[in-house]
């Protein structure tokens, strides 16, 4: 009963999800633990309101980065679970690639001092962290102040790393975005990280996070 009272109440914000772009993030089977219990519920969730969305997009990890599957066997995935095979053919899964923001995470910068230090990167045409020289760092500070300071003192002198993915270009296309998935404190906030970079405004389909 209480997963048929959760879907029920997402059928009465349907109109909440009228063109907007929804990124599904690392909805998987490496991670199933996390979302198990209302699997069911999304992908009926889905089948239901696909044609409410301007766009789907799975985003995973695959065989291309730490995931075990390819892309062909992530779709039969989803078909197996239920996801109606129209859905999965005009749907967009891409491999995203994992852990580029990683070290500042784990090491407890704020994200948006994160996400600051993306965008000032790409306004530079620079996609690792190990290339950034002095000169950076005092434009970095006078465009950010001191909340960059903590950033600049983690990763000045450090042999590890955080980069812009490809992702990035992928992200730049999408508007009006809904994002939902996990984890929300490793690859779902990477991806919101990349979006406030971005410019991008989102909401989150909470019910639907692990």
């Amino acid at each position: 009963m209480r997963l048929n009272r959760l879907y029920e109440g997402i059928l009465r914000e349907t109109s909440d999800f009228e063109g907007k772009d929804l990124l599904i993030v690392d909805i998987q089977p490496e991670y199933k633990s996390g979302f198990d219990y209302w699997l069911e519920d999304f992908v009926e969730f889905i089948n239901e309101n696909h044609n409410k969305f301007n766009t789907i997009t799975f985003y995973y990890n695959g065989a291309d980065t730490v995931g075990e599957m390819d892309d062909n066997d992530y779709k039969m995935w989803w078909e197996e679970n239920g996801l109606d095979e129209d859905i999965i053919y005009h749907s967009k899964f891409y491999d995203k690639g994992y852990a580029f923001f990683r070290y500042c995470m784990d090491s407890g910068i704020e994200d948006e001092n994160i996400s600051n230090l993306v965008k000032y990167m790409m306004i530079n045409d620079i996609n690792d962290s190990r290339e950034l020289d002095i000169d950076f760092w005092k434009g970095f500070m006078v465009e950010y102040g001191v909340g960059g300071e903590e950033t600049r003192e983690l990763l000045e002198f450090s042999d590890d790393c955080i980069n812009i993915p490809d992702l990035m270009d992928d992200l730049k296309y999408y508007n009006n975005i809904l994002v939902c998935g996990g984890d929300q404190n490793e690859c779902l906030r990477e991806v919101n990280i990349a979006l406030d970079a971005l410019d991008k405004p989102y909401q989150t389909l909470n019910k639907f996070v692990y």
